[in-house]
């Protein structure tokens, strides 16, 4: 199969000059598996692509336009197995790094022929190029690859391991990499250089499952050496195992097999794997019934929606094919009922179609629509919540969120999903799946589900000497890094910072427990003033000691991974910087000094 590009939904493969992504590598990309007609992960993919595009600022192009341009592109190869590769250019400009804010962005799809198998004996090497460390756009999928470049020149073996600024191992040139030592799983943490792989994250969940402790922390290659089983992954050849590393040679596979096996599975069900709509079944079936009808309903175009604009369809439980027929065509989607009826019943759909809730386009065929209803290919949506929200923030969003069917009031929806305060802080921000029509509760308590395994395992994992009594404290402490700082680097830092003051009985003194109470009592008027620091609260860090009843706010995992591995030092104050980033003192006349120098009006001064 040859390749075939798309730029901006047609065949063509020759890109202007003045692209950004030629002059600057101003672009994002993600490269997926089309495995049986099923796009593998997809929602990971979109979801990583989204959070670069929405950091780099590029303007936004809807998920559903990069499934349209996938199902052409994968309909002109004519093949049901392929790698895709999605670029996103921030678009045309001219000469020099600004531009405009509306610029209109570049779409770049290219499909290929899937991989052959990779060799037995898989080999690795130590290059000596390395990554440089760049937090604020490591586990961005950008289009400068430099790095990896210059590395797969000296590539000797089948890959080779990338170090960071430190000597410690970070990633191959085109995966992650994992340990595998005495049940426990080790990957290195990628907070200032690296990408954290769509499968990774799958691959540490399963761990989990098979009860391998992980540990994700830094990793030299002595450690590597010194384990049972080493293997790559990425989103092309899913998991590899590695029999040599330099001259270390690695003869165990077992569990990496047992992983292996579980990612196959994952990689199937329906939330991993989006069926794509580039469907030639029946065809010759189409063609006979167009024959047999012709003379009937030769003045409709019978295959044709009607509708001009999208609209989700409900087709309720119990509804036959005449009956669904009837409500299509009175509802003006089709032109007549008889046809689809017809159609169902040469194709034996007819007792087939399936209750749901279904995405209906004016581009669709009444095929493509039929089909769906037997495949329950219902409509679905991408809802995203993002870290350091409250609970109130996420009951608004979803209740408001048109695909999702309310459950009442607040205390309502939490009976319902049988979860028990304290609420805050206990759900796990995260791009979910859902079917239209899927209650609010239910999104919830997926949340909640998810929080309390990423909560478990971090415990699980965390340092030896902290002095935390139990999870719910690490989760409160938690949320008051996830809103101190958005800069991961500083994070366990400021965790240490906050557990120095506990030990030796200070206030926190962290605006942002201040502000949640006064938000909790409609108080909040935007800024904070002198008074408002003696607003009396249990959640005022500046008027009481310790930690704030709950957590404040939902936490992200580098905020999770801070709290349980505070940073050792002497600082007890910090403020910040323009730049987002802080100036940390052990005195308070240097912390006075600090101020001095770095502090503006919205500064946080601790």
């Amino acid at each position: 199969m040859k390749q075939v590009v798309l730029i901006n939904g047609k065949k063509q493969s020759k890109l202007s000059v003045f692209n950004r992504l030629i002059q600057f590598g101003d672009g994002l990309f993600e490269t997926c598996v089309v495995k049986d007609t099923k796009l593998l992960f997809w929602s990971m993919h979109f979801a990583r692509l989204e959070k670069g595009r929405a950091q780099l600022k590029i303007n936004k192009v809807s998920e559903k336009q990069w499934l349209k341009d996938i199902n052409k592109a994968l309909g002109i190869a004519n093949t049901s197995n392929a790698v895709v590769k999605v670029i996103l250019s921030r678009g045309e400009s001219k000469r020099g790094y600004g531009f405009k804010k509306n610029i209109k962005p570049t779409r770049i799809v290219i499909v290929s022929t899937a991989p052959k198998q990779m060799p037995d004996n898989y080999t690795l090497g130590v290059c000596k190029t390395g990554y440089a460390n760049n937090p604020l756009l490591s586990n961005i999928k950008h289009c400068n690859r430099l790095e990896q470049v210059l590395a797969r020149v000296e590539l000797r073996s089948d890959e080779c391991i990338m170090l960071d600024e430190q000597g410690h191992v970070v990633s191959v040139t085109q995966g992650n990499i994992f340990g595998i030592k005495e049940g426990v799983l080790l990957t290195p943490k990628l907070d200032k250089c690296g990408i954290e792989g769509t499968r990774r994250a799958v691959i540490l969940k399963i761990a989990s499952e098979l009860r391998l402790q992980v540990k994700v922390g830094e990793l030299t290659l002595q450690m590597l050496y010194d384990c049972n089983e080493v293997f790559v992954s990425n989103s092309v050849i899913g998991i590899k195992s590695v029999d040599t590393i330099n001259a270390k040679r690695f003869s165990e596979y077992e569990t990496t097999q047992k992983i292996a096996e579980a990612l196959e599975k994952d990689s199937q069900k329906k939330n991993n794997a989006v069926p794509l709509k580039y469907k030639k079944a029946y065809i010759k079936k189409i063609l006979s019934l167009s024959v047999i009808i012709a003379t009937l309903f030769a003045f409709y175009w019978a295959n044709t929606i009607k509708i001009e604009k999208p609209f989700v369809y409900h087709l309720p439980p119990g509804a036959g094919i005449s009956v669904t027929a009837s409500n299509l065509e009175k509802q003006g989607v089709i032109h007549s009922r008889y046809f689809l009826m017809a159609m169902a019943k040469v194709l034996g759909f007819d007792a087939k179609i399936k209750s749901g809730y279904y995405d209906v386009n004016p581009n669709m065929s009444v095929f493509e629509l039929l089909t769906n209803f037997v495949t329950a290919e219902v409509a679905s949506r991408n809802i995203t919540l993002i870290e350091g929200k409250t609970i109130q923030h996420y009951y608004q969003q979803l209740t408001h969120t048109e695909a999702l069917k309310s459950n009442g009031s607040f205390a309502e929806m939490m009976r319902l999903t049988g979860i028990k305060a304290p609420y805050e802080g206990y759900f796990w921000p995260d791009t979910y799946r859902v079917n239209v029509g899927d209650s609010v509760a239910s999104v919830l308590k997926r949340s909640n589900q998810k929080l309390k395994e990423r909560l478990q395992n971090h415990w699980q994992n965390r340092d030896k000497n902290l002095r935390l009594s139990s999870p719910s404290q690490a989760l409160i402490l938690a949320s008051l890094i996830e809103k101190e700082t958005a800069y991961s680097a500083e994070k366990t830092k400021i965790a240490g910072v906050f557990m120095r003051r506990l030990q030796v009985g200070m206030p926190l003194q962290t605006d942002p427990t201040v502000i949640y109470a006064l938000v909790a009592s409609k108080k909040y008027r935007g800024f904070l003033t002198r008074k408002d620091l003696k607003f009396n609260s249990l959640y005022n860090t500046y008027i009481n000691k310790g930690l704030p009843p709950t957590a404040i706010a939902s936490v992200s995992d580098s905020s999770l991974y801070a709290a349980m591995h505070p940073a050792k030092g002497d600082s007890l104050y910090f403020v910040a910087k323009k730049d987002g980033t802080h100036a940390f003192a052990k005195s308070y006349e240097q912390h006075r000094l600090n101020i001095k120098k770095y502090l503006i009006p919205f500064s946080k001064i601790k």
